[in-house]
């Protein structure tokens, strides 16, 4: 799931449950499945907020891999595509001269720099992305785009990361033995 994420009392749930012929496995699913969404919610999109535009867009860039038939366990990955500047809630640029400027974007620590520049002497200031590219053997480098492109930030990825902390796992491991525990009671009390 995230990290080190743990169910600790499997085994003496399955014990409990073969005992009335049943199987642990789809408590288990569900448990899992219910945490990655929960920590998605929680731990990530949340705090996230405040970043990106808006939940959709998060969520579309952090899938959840649920837990199957085949696989007992559930992950929360997020993209690594950049993602385009104006897709931040805030974004900036500092001066270097007249006509470039660096683009920054407001992420959960402050401010990070993001590949592009604006003109800041331009009526729209939009963030265009720069590419370099190295012609032949010479050593120039052309920063230009056949077709002007926008500037791309940090990916979604790059934040995911940050937050992926002690705290977090910690919350994660927690909320899935909850969430497992309040599925056995009700497993187990259908069967009474």
């Amino acid at each position: 799931m995230i990290g080190s994420v743990r169910l600790v009392g499997q085994e003496r749930a399955r014990a409990q449950l073969a005992a009335r012929a049943r199987s642990v496995d789809p408590v288990i699913r569900g448990a899992v499945n219910a945490t990655a969404t929960a920590a998605r919610r929680e731990r990530y999109t949340r705090k996230m907020m405040g970043t990106f535009l808006s939940r959709q867009f998060l969520n579309s860039r952090m899938k959840i891999k649920r837990a199957n038939s085949k696989r007992l366990n559930a992950r929360v990955i997020p993209s690594s595509s950049s993602v385009m500047v104006l897709n931040y809630k805030t974004w900036g640029f500092d001066p270097i001269d007249a006509t470039r400027a660096v683009i920054w974007v407001r992420g959960l620590n402050g401010k990070k720099v993001a590949a592009g520049f604006v003109n800041p002497s331009s009526r729209g200031r939009l963030p265009w992305a720069t590419r370099s590219e190295r012609a032949g053997r010479s050593k120039n480098y052309r920063y230009e785009w056949s077709q002007r492109r926008l500037a791309m930030g940090p990916s979604v990825a790059h934040w995911f990361r940050q937050l992926t902390d002690a705290a977090t796992i910690n919350w994660t491991n927690a909320f899935l033995q909850q969430e497992f525990e309040r599925r056995m009671r009700r497993e187990i009390a259908k069967h009474h």
